[in-house]
């Protein structure tokens, strides 16, 4: 019996139907631990970005805010690499215990001061773990997920971990408004959550196919090999396109929300449970869509519905008007509800096919440099995204605000579309990278 046969728990001579249900248990324990952990460490994420606004003070300027929350994306972006070729070789289960709980260290050192200078010190110790985290994880789902439902147990990750991301920012809204005299406290509740997560993993995750990459040692030709895959790289594109969106907001939504808007925790809380509802619903079921009728349909569409999502908000805030009273703010917002939806929900077929289409290129024995690929992508977009889009509504406002959507829509459907040519002159033979 091989090494892939003790991880999975096989008998060699059972009977199909009981080889089936244990295969299933098995399955089962791991996915879920997995989901469990990871849920977890983004909940504990999601309360630090809520809390960061409050506890750095209003007399920060954006920019200087920019500046200390991006040494997080900048040390991940640097991480990512060393750590997803590194865990091909050691294993995903260590980086994700140790990840973890260095998250759970700094995220209780930011308790120590509120000094722009120091928070900005422990984002980098969050970079790190935060690279291990995501590498990781990414690459135990990989190796979880069975080829032909593979969408679809995508989509199911996707979900767990923006819902994580959602209810963290909802647990972190109202804590804000309870611990409004004292901060810190939100970073010892993320911190002991996450504790919990890291302890979670070292009890129940386990490593799955161990011989299907510790068997060769991997060495940077291999890392340069996954660079200069093509089909890779058509892949990771657009994930850094979306991600310079979502690092733009994940920089200044929550602080305008705070400053600008004068939201309160509660209400923030409310707008973002509502605002997420539809997206997580659109990943599971489109993952499965992508399953059934292939992933380059599925992210065309997603594709498509980004594009004019990205377009709508553009044109919802470019043509809103600068001084009109609550009721007119109101009645421009209803306007646009039925194209946001509808948008919002097709732009969620993307996230789960173009995931699992990453998976189905990765070679086997590396699929941790390949999601370390698609990590310091978003890593770097995460860092990058806030500083374009800030550069451009100085020098045009409003208007170039909706260049730089619409343009990040663009570029998502033109990859697409180079990616769906390149299966076409593959023909229906597997793509063996």
């Amino acid at each position: 019996m091989g090494p892939d046969d003790e991880v999975h728990g096989g008998v060699e001579g059972a009977g199909a139907e009981g080889r089936a249900e244990e295969d299933a248990s098995w399955y089962f324990r791991l996915v879920s631990s997995l989901y469990i952990s990871t849920f977890a460490v983004r909940v504990s994420f999601a309360m630090v970005f809520i809390a960061f606004p409050v506890y750095l003070g209003d007399d920060i300027g954006y920019l200087e805010y920019a500046l200390v929350l991006s040494t997080w994306p900048a040390v991940e972006t640097v991480m990512v690499l060393l750590v997803g070729a590194d865990i091909d070789r050691r294993g995903r289960r260590k980086a994700l215990i140790a990840s973890s709980g260095l998250a759970a260290v700094a995220l209780a050192m930011f308790t120590l001061s509120d000094l722009p200078l120091w928070v900005a010190a422990v984002n980098g110790l969050m970079g790190v773990a935060a690279a291990g985290i995501l590498v990781s994880s990414l690459a135990l789902m990989a190796d979880y997920a069975p080829e032909g439902t593979r969408g679809r147990e995508m989509g199911v990750f996707q979900f767990v971990q923006i819902f994580g991301w959602l209810f963290g920012f909802a647990v972190g809204g109202v804590l804000v408004e309870v611990f409004d005299d004292g901060i810190w406290r939100v970073f010892m509740v993320a911190s002991v959550l996450c504790a919990i997560a890291a302890a979670y993993a070292y009890l129940n995750v386990r490593e799955p196919r161990v011989g299907r990459y510790v068997t060769e040692v991997l060495t940077w030709s291999h890392l340069v090999k996954v660079l200069t895959q093509r089909s890779v790289v058509l892949l990771v594109l657009p994930w850094f396109t979306v991600y310079l969106l979502i690092g733009s907001m994940f920089t200044f939504v929550f602080k305008a929300s705070f400053e600008e808007l004068a939201l309160t925790g509660f209400q923030l809380t409310g707008l973002l449970l509502l605002g997420g509802g539809i997206i997580l619903v659109t990943l599971v079921v489109f993952g499965h869509l992508s399953d059934r009728y292939g992933r380059i349909p599925v992210m065309a569409v997603g594709a498509v519905g980004m594009l004019c999502l990205m377009v709508t908000v553009g044109l919802l805030v470019t043509t809103a008007p600068e001084e009109g009273t609550d009721g007119e703010l109101g009645e421009h917002f209803s306007s646009f509800i039925a194209p946001l939806a509808a948008s919002a929900f097709l732009a969620g077929a993307f996230a789960p096919s173009a995931l699992a289409a990453l998976v189905d290129v990765s070679a086997q024995r590396r699929k941790g440099m390949t999601m370390g690929v698609y990590s310091f992508a978003i890593s770097l977009a995460m860092a990058v995204g806030p500083i374009i889009s800030g550069a451009l509504i100085d020098t045009w406002g409003g208007w170039g605000y909706l260049a730089f959507l619409a343009g990040c829509g663009a570029v998502v459907l033109l990859f697409v579309g180079l990616r769906w040519l390149d299966t076409r002159a593959e023909g229906p033979a597997k793509e063996q990278p």
